[in-house]
């Protein structure tokens, strides 16, 4: 009977032996790796997909033969008192599947450099894509700049503002396929540059086809 218990007993101790000191494990280096946040992923899809279906939906026309740039010079603002600088940019695209122009002019008046640019997008939706989130209301503040959604002469626009450098932008959508941005350099406020876009003629431009 002793010995019967004296086996027990080295065998138990033998088996705790072996539990208080198991050989590792191989370490996985996979489990190191951050884990796949799959609700961030779905969410970035769905944002995805949700702006694909907003461009579907934005109901331009057919793409559009681009106005000709020596038509759109014709609405670059006259800015008394202020002089020119360079000559006016101008670009015209025509393409099976694309087409776009645009006109460019830099002016100056002392330390103040404005710079106005007309696109004709000609309903390429994939040319209207950076301005999709400023087509309904939008709002960012923070310690550089103020960046919000208005209306500028009864059009819908975007505005821009600094808050440590005098630098101001302005971009006004007159129609469907125009696209008026104003950039200044040594403004004093918004309303700056604002003025200039209001001074063009934002409704003859919308017009022209």
């Amino acid at each position: 009977m002793i010995a019967k218990w004296s086996s027990f007993v080295f065998v138990a101790l033998a088996f705790s032996g072996c539990q208080r000191n198991p050989e590792p494990l191989p370490l996985n280096f996979d489990s190191l790796k951050p884990g796949v946040d799959s609700v961030s992923m779905r969410r970035a899809a769905d944002s995805v997909m949700k702006a694909a279906a907003d461009s579907v939906k934005s109901a331009l026309p057919p793409m559009a033969k681009a106005v000709e740039p020596a038509r759109l010079m014709t609405y670059l603002p006259k800015m008394a008192g202020w002089g020119l600088s360079g000559e006016i940019e101008h670009e015209f695209q025509i393409r099976d599947n694309f087409n776009r122009s645009r006109v460019a002019q830099t002016y100056t008046l002392g330390a103040k450099k404005v710079r106005v640019e007309i696109n004709d997008f000609a309903y390429v939706p994939y040319l209207y894509e950076p301005w999709q989130k400023f087509k309904s209301n939008y709002l960012d503040d923070d310690n550089i700049a103020r960046t919000e959604t208005t209306i500028l002469s009864g059009y819908h626009a975007v505005q821009t503002m600094e808050k440590h450098d005098p630098h101001a932008s302005v971009s006004v959508f007159p129609g469907n396929r125009y696209v008026i941005t104003i950039t200044m350099d040594g403004a004093d406020n918004i309303n700056d540059a604002r003025h200039i876009a209001e001074s063009m003629d934002l409704r003859g431009l919308e017009s022209l086809q």
